[in-house]
């Protein structure tokens, strides 16, 4: 391996493969310059967390803000942190907090509706139901438009070219722009006429923030805790004693989930900018360098956790990075993690022994940890 090693998420074996790869990367090629595109990856854990933490040098401003709208997640400080305070106002702890019994209300009928089928595809009957519904609200997204989101989101998610991308994103800003329309005529309770009414900076937001940022709230808040709902039941399935330890004792759930992120990240990795020339390990990076940061290989680091590729409900994990760090870390984690915690609790109540009916089907993507479908019998 050493000898042709290539490390390229798109490749049809990389998913199956993945802690073997990622293990040599951090291990031979702990910063990896790929010999066709130019772009380097650091994969070690402190060497992730020193670069989220370096917003100045690591810059956030990549080639995908050119193919949309502008987001958070493509913005550097000052910007970024006055955008950031706006929104973080509807995911702070005691509001999403408040969300727990609309949320266990909406788990408990899904599972209800599953068993009566006694089995599923677990992510289009579940996984994928929960967030979109939950954030759709949050956001102000119609129910009946709520199927036509998570359509967009599913190949935005997919997508493996920049034209992929574009076009996804060209279908969501449709569907939001005639939101916005309606939402400045007649305001409701939501994050969208919120953001109509915003004043950052003394300005009003423009359209294509607008469109940015409901376009990245959506996204965010769909395709990653869909994705921490798959992997969490195919792992729980293949690790029918861990199964059994949360379904005996529900207290261990929170750190359950905790150790679900860690080992499979939704997101895998996120590009940056190099806005200097740096030097780590050795190795020259060149200022103006595309540098992917491997959040999942840095999860995996045995520099950080004790025999890293073992799941472990009970493993104490006092950071991990499965939702960024630093100035750009994940907004909606509390949210994601109330939903996984309640989803499990209520899942392992109900059934305890459910098992994989089939063999799941991996997505294939670029920077996601997911699934496509998970057969379940409950």
């Amino acid at each position: 391996m050493t000898d042709t090693f290539v490390y390229d998420p798109l490749d049809p074996g990389f998913q199956e493969n993945l802690f073997a790869v990622y293990r040599v990367l951090r291990d031979q090629f702990p910063v990896y310059r790929d010999p066709a595109s130019g772009t380097f990856a650091l994969s070690r854990f402190e060497d992730v967390l020193w670069a989220a933490h370096d917003p100045a040098t690591f810059s956030s401003t990549v080639d995908e803000a050119n193919l949309l709208m502008p987001m958070m997640i493509y913005m550097d400080p000052p910007r970024h942190t006055a955008l950031r305070a706006l929104v973080s106002r509807a995911f702070t702890p005691r509001r999403v907090a408040h969300l727990e019994g609309s949320i266990r209300s909406l788990v408990v009928g899904l599972l209800e509706g599953m068993a009566a089928e006694g089995t599923c595809d677990f992510v289009a009957d579940f996984a994928s139901l929960v967030p979109s519904i939950v954030v759709g609200r949050l956001i102000g997204l119609p129910d009946e438009q709520l199927d036509a989101f998570r359509e967009v989101t599913d190949a935005f998610l997919t997508g493996t070219t920049n034209r992929d991308s574009r076009q996804a994103a060209g279908r969501m800003y449709a569907l939001i722009s005639d939101l916005l329309v309606a939402r400045r005529d007649e305001p409701a309770d939501d994050l969208m006429s919120d953001l109509l009414a915003a004043d950052v900076d003394g300005e009003r937001l423009s359209e294509e923030e607008l469109l940015g940022f409901c376009f990245l709230l959506v996204i965010g808040g769909n395709d990653t805790t869909t994705s921490l709902l798959g992997n969490g039941v195919e792992l729980l399935a293949r690790h029918p004693d861990q199964r059994s330890a949360l379904a005996v004792d529900p207290s261990l759930v929170p750190d359950a989930v905790e150790e679900m992120l860690r080992i499979a990240a939704p997101t895998q990795a996120l590009p940056r900018t190099v806005t200097r020339d740096v030097e780590r390990h050795g190795v020259l990076i060149p200022a103006g360098s595309r540098v992917m940061l491997v959040w999942g290989a840095a999860n995996l680091d045995d520099r950080e956790f004790p025999d890293p590729d073992r799941f472990d409900v009970r493993r104490p994990i006092d950071r991990h990075l499965a939702f960024g760090h630093g100035a750009h870390f994940c907004l909606g984690a509390p949210l994601a993690r109330l939903e996984a915690r309640v989803a499990f609790e209520e899942l392992l109540r109900r059934h305890p022994r459910y098992e994989l009916a089939e063999e799941p089907r991996r997505l294939t993507s670029s920077w996601a940890r997911a699934f496509e479908r998970v057969p379940v019998r409950l």
